[in-house]
């Protein structure tokens, strides 16, 4: 579980955010949408192209990288078994991948 800063921008352009603990992405913004509805100052009219932001919230951490880097490490053997199967489900996942 991380504790993740959920937010979004309503049609008025007012961005609203919730902290939420959730152990994957779709679970934060399940957890966010229902605070979010239950909230008096948000007027929460849900439509199907709301992006919503995720942010987790692990102090001083940040981590940026090209695609490229990515996908060098995608080719990379692997160094253990986890690392492997890791390896082997982003490839099953995003199908493009090198």
């Amino acid at each position: 579980m991380k504790q993740c800063r959920v937010s979004f921008k309503d049609a008025d352009g007012i961005e609203h955010a919730v902290e939420v603990e959730a152990r994957t992405l779709c679970e934060a913004v399940g957890l966010a949408i229902d605070r979010f509805r239950r909230c008096e100052h948000v007027k929460y009219d849900p439509q199907g192209l709301h992006q919503f932001t995720v942010e987790p919230r692990e102090p001083g951490t940040q981590h940026r990288l090209t695609r490229n880097t990515f996908d060098a490490w995608l080719r990379r053997p692997a160094r253990s078994p986890a690392d492997m199967a890791l390896k082997a489900k982003l490839k099953e996942i995003l199908g493009d991948a090198p």
